[in-house]
């Protein structure tokens, strides 16, 4: 049985919930047309999914990992079209403009780890 303190439950739900809202966004930005602000939306939902996994890895109440450690699992915990991104100048690609079929795969890759981290995260708590 693992024992996740409270507070850090509330903060493992509300990054779930957070990365749930933007990608929804997300989707809701594509559907409008707009592939730039989709992957805008998408980027930070990608980022706090991607932190829960390494938290659920290292759960942060037994060793707090250093900033740039946990920048580095964090990115490597990204799903492939992200880690693509991340290795490149963030400002500029996601401020650039992106044609809505371009964005659509990695909207698509980021509701699905999203959802997969969802399910992982329901999973390991019920375990605490």
């Amino acid at each position: 049985m693992i024992a996740i303190p409270t507070r850090w439950r509330t903060t493992l739900e509300e990054q779930v919930a957070d990365a749930t809202r933007r990608v929804t966004a997300a989707e809701a930005q594509l559907a409008g047309g707009n592939g730039g602000r989709a992957l805008q939306e998408a980027y930070p939902a990608v980022v706090a999914a991607a932190t829960v996994q390494v938290w659920i890895a290292e759960p942060p109440w037994r060793r707090a990992l250093s900033a740039p450690e946990m920048q580095r699992r964090v990115r490597e915990a990204f799903p492939s079209h992200f880690a693509a991104l991340a290795a490149l100048d963030l400002r500029d690609v996601l401020n650039s403009p992106w044609p809505v079929e371009s964005a659509r795969p990695y909207i698509a890759e980021a509701r699905a780890f999203v959802t997969a981290t969802t399910q992982r995260l329901e999973t390991w708590l019920a375990q605490g």
